[in-house]
Protein backbone atom coordinates (compact mmCIF):
# COMPACT_ATOMS: atom_id res chain seq x y z
CA UNK A 1 0.00 0.00 0.00
CA UNK A 2 1.61 3.25 -1.15
CA UNK A 3 0.65 6.92 -0.69
CA UNK A 4 -0.03 7.11 -4.43
CA UNK A 5 -2.67 4.35 -4.20
CA UNK A 6 -4.31 6.01 -1.19
CA UNK A 7 -4.31 9.32 -3.06
CA UNK A 8 -6.13 7.62 -5.93
CA UNK A 9 -8.69 6.17 -3.51
CA UNK A 10 -9.31 9.66 -2.11
CA UNK A 11 -9.75 11.00 -5.64
CA UNK A 12 -12.35 8.31 -6.38
CA UNK A 13 -14.18 9.16 -3.14
CA UNK A 14 -14.14 12.89 -3.95
CA UNK A 15 -15.16 12.60 -7.60
CA UNK A 16 -17.60 9.71 -7.33
CA UNK A 17 -16.20 7.75 -10.26
CA UNK A 18 -13.08 6.01 -11.51
CA UNK A 19 -13.19 8.04 -14.74
CA UNK A 20 -13.19 11.44 -13.03
CA UNK A 21 -10.53 10.26 -10.57
CA UNK A 22 -8.36 9.18 -13.52
CA UNK A 23 -8.67 12.65 -15.01
CA UNK A 24 -7.87 14.35 -11.69
CA UNK A 25 -4.83 12.11 -11.08
CA UNK A 26 -3.58 12.28 -14.68
CA UNK A 27 -3.98 8.51 -15.05
CA UNK A 28 -5.79 6.16 -17.40
CA UNK A 29 -9.10 4.67 -16.35
CA UNK A 30 -7.63 1.16 -16.46
CA UNK A 31 -4.75 2.23 -14.18
CA UNK A 32 -7.19 3.56 -11.58
CA UNK A 33 -9.29 0.38 -11.78
CA UNK A 34 -6.21 -1.83 -11.40
CA UNK A 35 -4.95 0.17 -8.41
CA UNK A 36 -8.28 -0.09 -6.62
CA UNK A 37 -8.59 -3.82 -7.33
CA UNK A 38 -5.03 -4.41 -6.08
CA UNK A 39 -5.81 -2.44 -2.90
CA UNK A 40 -8.88 -4.59 -2.26
CA UNK A 41 -6.80 -7.75 -2.74
CA UNK A 42 -4.08 -6.44 -0.42
CA UNK A 43 -6.59 -5.55 2.30
CA UNK A 44 -8.77 -8.62 1.57
CA UNK A 45 -11.97 -6.55 1.64
CA UNK A 46 -14.51 -5.13 -0.80
CA UNK A 47 -14.05 -1.34 -0.97
CA UNK A 48 -16.45 -0.94 -3.90
CA UNK A 49 -19.88 -2.26 -4.75
CA UNK A 50 -19.50 -3.13 -8.43
CA UNK A 51 -23.21 -3.82 -8.87
CA UNK A 52 -23.44 -0.09 -9.52
CA UNK A 53 -22.16 1.74 -12.59
CA UNK A 54 -19.93 3.50 -11.77
CA UNK A 55 -18.92 1.39 -8.75
CA UNK A 56 -19.82 2.92 -5.38
CA UNK A 57 -17.77 2.85 -2.22
CA UNK A 58 -19.08 0.39 0.33
CA UNK A 59 -19.57 1.66 3.92
CA UNK A 60 -16.18 0.15 4.75
CA UNK A 61 -14.72 1.75 1.63
CA UNK A 62 -15.90 5.18 2.81
CA UNK A 63 -14.30 4.62 6.21
CA UNK A 64 -11.05 3.49 4.59
CA UNK A 65 -11.01 6.57 2.34
CA UNK A 66 -11.41 8.84 5.38
CA UNK A 67 -8.56 7.06 7.16
CA UNK A 68 -6.54 7.41 3.97
CA UNK A 69 -6.90 11.19 4.22
CA UNK A 70 -5.30 11.11 7.66
CA UNK A 71 -2.52 8.85 6.40
CA UNK A 72 -1.78 11.17 3.47
CA UNK A 73 -1.89 14.22 5.76
CA UNK A 74 0.65 12.55 8.08
CA UNK A 75 2.75 11.56 5.06
CA UNK A 76 2.75 15.19 3.89
CA UNK A 77 3.76 16.34 7.37
CA UNK A 78 6.81 14.08 7.30
CA UNK A 79 7.78 15.27 3.82
CA UNK A 80 7.36 18.89 4.88
CA UNK A 81 9.62 18.38 7.91
CA UNK A 82 12.31 16.79 5.75
CA UNK A 83 11.94 19.13 2.80
CA UNK A 84 15.04 21.26 2.37
CA UNK A 85 14.49 24.87 1.29
CA UNK A 86 14.13 25.14 -2.47
CA UNK A 87 13.14 21.50 -3.00
CA UNK A 88 9.88 19.61 -3.42
CA UNK A 89 9.21 15.99 -2.46
CA UNK A 90 6.15 13.78 -2.83
CA UNK A 91 2.94 13.81 -4.86
CA UNK A 92 1.27 17.13 -5.70
CA UNK A 93 -2.13 17.73 -7.28
CA UNK A 94 -2.13 21.12 -9.00
CA UNK A 95 -4.97 22.87 -10.80
CA UNK A 96 -4.57 25.43 -13.60
CA UNK A 97 -7.02 27.85 -15.13
CA UNK A 98 -6.90 27.21 -18.87
CA UNK A 99 -5.50 30.65 -19.69
CA UNK A 100 -2.49 30.01 -17.46
CA UNK A 101 -2.05 26.36 -18.40
CA UNK A 102 -1.27 27.31 -21.99
CA UNK A 103 1.59 29.62 -20.99
CA UNK A 104 2.87 28.24 -17.69
CA UNK A 105 2.24 24.49 -17.67
CA UNK A 106 4.52 23.25 -20.51
CA UNK A 107 7.61 25.01 -19.17
CA UNK A 108 6.85 23.98 -15.60
CA UNK A 109 6.51 20.30 -16.49
CA UNK A 110 9.65 20.42 -18.64
CA UNK A 111 11.68 21.91 -15.77
CA UNK A 112 10.18 19.93 -12.91
CA UNK A 113 11.72 16.61 -13.97
CA UNK A 114 15.24 17.91 -13.43
CA UNK A 115 14.59 20.50 -10.70
CA UNK A 116 12.36 18.25 -8.54
CA UNK A 117 13.27 14.61 -9.20
CA UNK A 118 11.56 13.50 -5.97
CA UNK A 119 8.25 15.17 -6.81
CA UNK A 120 5.38 13.97 -8.99
CA UNK A 121 2.66 16.26 -10.31
CA UNK A 122 -0.93 15.44 -11.27
CA UNK A 123 -2.55 18.25 -13.24
CA UNK A 124 -6.15 19.29 -13.80
CA UNK A 125 -7.74 22.37 -15.32
CA UNK A 126 -10.89 24.31 -14.53
CA UNK A 127 -12.39 27.67 -13.61
CA UNK A 128 -10.84 29.76 -10.85
CA UNK A 129 -13.79 29.37 -8.46
CA UNK A 130 -13.91 25.60 -8.85
CA UNK A 131 -10.16 25.18 -8.42
CA UNK A 132 -10.13 27.43 -5.35
CA UNK A 133 -12.88 25.35 -3.75
CA UNK A 134 -10.96 22.15 -4.45
CA UNK A 135 -7.85 23.55 -2.77
CA UNK A 136 -9.90 24.61 0.27
CA UNK A 137 -11.44 21.13 0.65
CA UNK A 138 -8.12 19.34 0.17
CA UNK A 139 -8.87 17.81 -3.23
CA UNK A 140 -6.00 19.84 -4.72
CA UNK A 141 -2.68 20.79 -3.12
CA UNK A 142 -2.39 24.02 -5.09
CA UNK A 143 -3.98 25.93 -7.95
CA UNK A 144 -2.96 28.68 -10.34
CA UNK A 145 -5.96 30.99 -10.72
CA UNK A 146 -7.01 34.56 -11.37
CA UNK A 147 -6.78 36.41 -8.05
CA UNK A 148 -8.88 39.20 -6.64
CA UNK A 149 -11.57 37.17 -4.89
CA UNK A 150 -11.86 36.44 -1.16
CA UNK A 151 -9.89 33.35 -0.15
CA UNK A 152 -11.47 30.59 1.95
CA UNK A 153 -10.16 30.22 5.47
CA UNK A 154 -7.01 28.12 5.65
CA UNK A 155 -5.69 29.07 2.21
CA UNK A 156 -3.17 31.65 1.11
CA UNK A 157 -1.93 33.03 -2.18
CA UNK A 158 1.45 33.77 -3.72
CA UNK A 159 1.41 36.28 -6.58
CA UNK A 160 2.89 34.96 -9.82
CA UNK A 161 2.23 37.80 -12.26
CA UNK A 162 0.28 40.98 -12.97
CA UNK A 163 -1.12 41.14 -16.51
CA UNK A 164 -2.70 44.20 -18.10
CA UNK A 165 -6.03 43.74 -19.87
CA UNK A 166 -6.22 45.45 -23.26
CA UNK A 167 -8.65 45.89 -26.12
CA UNK A 168 -7.88 43.63 -29.07
CA UNK A 169 -9.17 45.11 -32.32
CA UNK A 170 -9.27 43.68 -35.84
CA UNK A 171 -7.27 45.30 -38.60
CA UNK A 172 -9.21 48.22 -40.06
CA UNK A 173 -10.69 49.21 -36.71
CA UNK A 174 -7.43 50.18 -35.01
CA UNK A 175 -8.23 53.92 -35.19
CA UNK A 176 -11.90 53.69 -34.26
CA UNK A 177 -13.06 55.09 -30.91
CA UNK A 178 -14.19 52.34 -28.59
CA UNK A 179 -17.74 53.73 -28.70
CA UNK A 180 -17.70 53.18 -32.47
CA UNK A 181 -16.45 49.62 -31.96
CA UNK A 182 -19.32 49.04 -29.53
CA UNK A 183 -21.80 50.32 -32.12
CA UNK A 184 -20.41 48.64 -35.23
CA UNK A 185 -18.68 45.43 -34.12
CA UNK A 186 -19.62 42.31 -32.21
CA UNK A 187 -18.00 42.10 -28.79
CA UNK A 188 -16.29 38.73 -28.24
CA UNK A 189 -16.70 38.26 -24.47
CA UNK A 190 -14.46 35.77 -22.67
CA UNK A 191 -16.76 33.73 -20.41
CA UNK A 192 -18.16 36.11 -17.74
CA UNK A 193 -18.20 33.44 -15.00
CA UNK A 194 -14.39 33.10 -15.19
CA UNK A 195 -11.97 35.36 -13.33
CA UNK A 196 -10.90 37.24 -16.46
CA UNK A 197 -14.51 37.43 -17.62
CA UNK A 198 -15.56 39.09 -14.38
CA UNK A 199 -12.84 41.73 -14.78
CA UNK A 200 -14.04 42.40 -18.33
CA UNK A 201 -17.68 42.68 -17.22
CA UNK A 202 -16.72 45.13 -14.45
CA UNK A 203 -14.82 47.31 -16.92
CA UNK A 204 -17.78 47.46 -19.29
CA UNK A 205 -20.20 48.25 -16.46
CA UNK A 206 -17.95 50.95 -14.97
CA UNK A 207 -17.75 52.72 -18.34
CA UNK A 208 -21.44 52.21 -19.23
CA UNK A 209 -20.23 50.41 -22.35
CA UNK A 210 -22.93 48.35 -24.04
CA UNK A 211 -21.89 46.39 -27.16
CA UNK A 212 -24.35 46.15 -30.04
CA UNK A 213 -23.94 42.37 -30.15
CA UNK A 214 -22.07 39.96 -27.89
CA UNK A 215 -20.71 36.46 -28.41
CA UNK A 216 -19.48 34.53 -25.36
CA UNK A 217 -16.56 32.12 -25.87
CA UNK A 218 -14.77 29.92 -23.34
CA UNK A 219 -11.15 30.04 -24.52
CA UNK A 220 -8.73 32.91 -25.02
CA UNK A 221 -7.55 31.37 -28.29
CA UNK A 222 -11.09 31.35 -29.70
CA UNK A 223 -11.56 35.03 -28.79
CA UNK A 224 -8.24 35.96 -30.40
CA UNK A 225 -8.96 33.95 -33.56
CA UNK A 226 -12.36 35.61 -33.95
CA UNK A 227 -10.71 39.03 -33.67
CA UNK A 228 -8.02 38.04 -36.17
CA UNK A 229 -10.75 36.92 -38.57
CA UNK A 230 -12.55 40.27 -38.28
CA UNK A 231 -15.60 38.80 -36.51
CA UNK A 232 -15.42 41.43 -33.76
CA UNK A 233 -13.28 42.80 -30.94
CA UNK A 234 -12.61 41.85 -27.35
CA UNK A 235 -10.65 42.37 -24.16
CA UNK A 236 -7.91 39.95 -23.11
CA UNK A 237 -4.75 39.86 -20.98
CA UNK A 238 -1.96 41.49 -22.97
CA UNK A 239 0.36 38.42 -22.93
CA UNK A 240 -2.40 36.33 -24.53
CA UNK A 241 -3.09 38.88 -27.25
CA UNK A 242 0.61 39.06 -28.06
CA UNK A 243 0.75 35.26 -28.21
CA UNK A 244 -1.97 34.99 -30.83
CA UNK A 245 -1.83 38.37 -32.63
CA UNK A 246 0.70 37.48 -35.36
CA UNK A 247 0.52 41.08 -36.55
CA UNK A 248 -3.22 40.83 -37.27
CA UNK A 249 -4.63 42.16 -33.99
CA UNK A 250 -4.24 45.74 -32.80
CA UNK A 251 -3.75 46.28 -29.06
CA UNK A 252 -5.13 49.33 -27.26
CA UNK A 253 -5.09 50.30 -23.59
CA UNK A 254 -8.46 50.26 -21.85
CA UNK A 255 -10.24 53.60 -21.92
CA UNK A 256 -10.67 53.96 -18.14
CA UNK A 257 -7.10 53.30 -17.08
CA UNK A 258 -5.29 50.04 -16.49
CA UNK A 259 -7.20 46.96 -15.41
CA UNK A 260 -4.83 44.29 -14.14
CA UNK A 261 -5.37 40.58 -13.91
CA UNK A 262 -3.37 39.02 -11.08
CA UNK A 263 -2.28 35.41 -11.49
CA UNK A 264 -1.80 33.71 -8.12
CA UNK A 265 -0.75 30.36 -6.71
CA UNK A 266 -3.19 29.28 -3.98
CA UNK A 267 -2.18 26.69 -1.40
CA UNK A 268 -3.78 25.21 1.71
CA UNK A 269 -2.03 26.11 4.95
CA UNK A 270 -0.04 23.35 6.61
CA UNK A 271 0.54 21.26 3.48
CA UNK A 272 3.78 20.37 1.73
CA UNK A 273 2.66 22.51 -1.22
CA UNK A 274 2.19 25.48 1.09
CA UNK A 275 5.64 24.96 2.62
CA UNK A 276 7.10 24.92 -0.89
CA UNK A 277 4.91 27.70 -2.30
CA UNK A 278 7.80 30.06 -3.05
CA UNK A 279 9.70 27.24 -4.77
CA UNK A 280 6.63 26.31 -6.80
CA UNK A 281 6.07 29.95 -7.73
CA UNK A 282 9.64 30.34 -9.00
CA UNK A 283 9.36 27.14 -11.03
CA UNK A 284 6.07 28.25 -12.56
CA UNK A 285 7.48 31.66 -13.47
CA UNK A 286 10.47 29.99 -15.10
Amino acid sequence: MTPRVLTTLIAVADSGSFARAAQACNMTLSAVSMQMKALEVELNVHLFDRNFRPPKLTPLGRRVSEEARRVIAAHDDVLRLCQAPGTLKGDFRIGFVLTSSVRLLPGFLARSGTEFPDARFAIETGLSDDLLARVAEGALDAAIITGGEDLPRGTRETVLAHEELVYCLPLGAEKWPITACMDKLTFIHFMPQAGIGRLIARHLAAGNLTPRDTIVLDTVEAVAECVRSGVGFGILPKPDVLRYARGEIHLRALSRGKTMRTVVLVTRAGTAADAGAETLAKALAG
